[in-house]
């Protein structure tokens, strides 16, 4: 019988034979300066983790809270009727970030 897959399979295995396949890395670990993988402590030079916040309690803390009032997702995009207040909360105070001296429309 015929697997329609097989032209994949081949190609992934053509792959790791010239050293171009990488496998997805696993972690048992929280993301921070240092995870766990393969049952290794290895110091984190690659994620989007530059600043420790995935684990700052006070950012947990407000991420537990925003999902018991909101749950885990808007549940359509934001035009339809997935505009949370929290997105426009948000988007309120980094535009204030970024330009503190300007006036938001209201």
């Amino acid at each position: 019988m015929h697997d329609p897959l097989q032209p994949y399979y081949d190609t992934i295995e053509d792959m790791k034979k010239k050293g171009l396949y990488t496998p997805v890395r696993v972690l048992e670990s929280a993301q921070g300066p240092w995870f766990t993988i393969d049952g290794k402590k290895l110091l984190n030079l690659c994620s989007n983790n530059y600043l420790g916040f995935a684990q700052d309690k006070r950012l947990v803390s407000a991420a537990v809270a925003a999902v018991r009032k909101y749950g885990v997702g808007p549940g359509a995009v934001r035009p339809i009727s997935g505009n949370l207040k929290l997105h426009m909360e948000a988007e309120a105070l980094l535009a204030k970030f970024k330009a503190p001296n300007l006036n938001p429309r209201p």
